[in-house]
């Protein structure tokens, strides 16, 4: 079962990074939250949900006195089987959440100390998908779409990437195989709000068969009018974004299997770029890390790549 954040958390959780570093200082300040998180304070059994529990192994376990399962706090989330102290899942938490720029793997083996780049290339790996996935509250009322290529280096090692975006809000970003009709409705359809005004540019596919019912704008601008007055503003300023953010911190190297997992990570942060006090990004990636399941690389793969186009980013909060 899903678990959600207390306001109260929320409320509390450190806006600054002065007040993060001082809030989460021990091992015991970042376990404590964590249980909050995941279980609201009152811990329970995975196996009968009982509630009356003792702490064992250093509050590290928790043991059922109706049933005798043992459970760890990290069982059945992202974090399952880690060797590592929360203290350091944390700060690398804080790392990828509140950066505008994120982290790449090798600033994070520096700033971790981790021995291998590989160790930390897992870690990014297992937060970006906590960021993938989530909340499905559709894009709307008014809502641009356009497609673009990013990653690798020439034409043939590019992806294709399907873009909408709210007019000043959030973003939905997906990997896609080609930009037919069939897999824009699919798009349409799970990610932007049926009553949403829609607008495009000039590529055929965007029609009544792929967008329905929606109000419809077809722009097809010159470039000089799109230096004027740029209908489809929203979206190119986020991709924008995206691109100089896979140059400038990943240098580009992004292979076509991981793609949708880059794409959900800097969704993730765009979607909260208003958030008052930065550090409570933090938070809701904590979020995400509780309520998720572990996946090992292998379901992991099938997973994203099942299906090439719902390789979705649902980030909304």
């Amino acid at each position: 079962m899903k678990q959600h954040m207390p306001d109260d958390l929320w409320r509390d959780f450190p806006k600054t990074a002065p007040e993060f570093e001082a809030r989460f200082a021990t091992e015991e300040d970042c376990r404590a939250y964590w249980i909050k998180a995941r279980w609201g304070g009152k811990p329970a059994c995975a196996r009968c949900h009982g509630t009356r529990v003792w702490s064992i192994r250093d509050g590290t376990t928790f043991e059922c006195a109706e049933c005798g399962h043992q459970t760890s706090v990290t069982s059945g989330t992202v974090l399952e089987k880690t060797r590592k102290p929360f203290k350091v899942w944390f700060r690398a938490v804080f790392e990828i959440s509140t950066r505008r720029t994120g982290v790449s793997a090798k600033d994070l083996q520096r700033m971790l100390g981790f021995g291998s780049y590989k160790t930390a290339w897992t870690w990014l790996h297992k937060l970006r998908a906590a960021m993938g996935g989530g909340e499905t509250e559709p894009l709307g009322p008014f809502v641009e779409i356009d497609e673009t290529f990013v990653g690798g280096k020439g034409g043939p090692h590019k992806e294709l990437v399907l873009a909408a975006a709210e007019a000043g809000g959030r973003v939905r970003l997906a990997q896609i195989e080609n930009n037919d009709e069939t897999t824009i409705k699919r798009f349409a359809d799970g990610r932007i709000a049926a009553s949403a005004q829609v607008v495009t540019d000039g590529h055929a596919a965007y029609n009544t068969r792929s967008l329905g019912e929606r109000p419809h704008d077809m722009a097809i601008q010159t470039k000089a009018e799109r230096r004027e007055a740029d209908a489809l503003q929203g979206c190119h300023w986020a991709v924008s974004l995206l691109k100089r953010w896979l140059l400038g911190t990943h240098a580009g190297a992004v292979r076509a299997k991981h793609a949708q997992a880059y794409l959900d990570e800097f969704a993730f942060r765009y979607n909260r770029r208003k958030t008052k006090g930065v550090s409570r990004i933090a938070a809701r990636l904590i979020e995400r890390l509780v309520a998720k399941r572990a996946l090992n690389d292998a379901r992991h793969h099938r997973r994203r790549h099942a299906l090439p186009l719902f390789g979705f980013q649902t980030n909304l909060t």
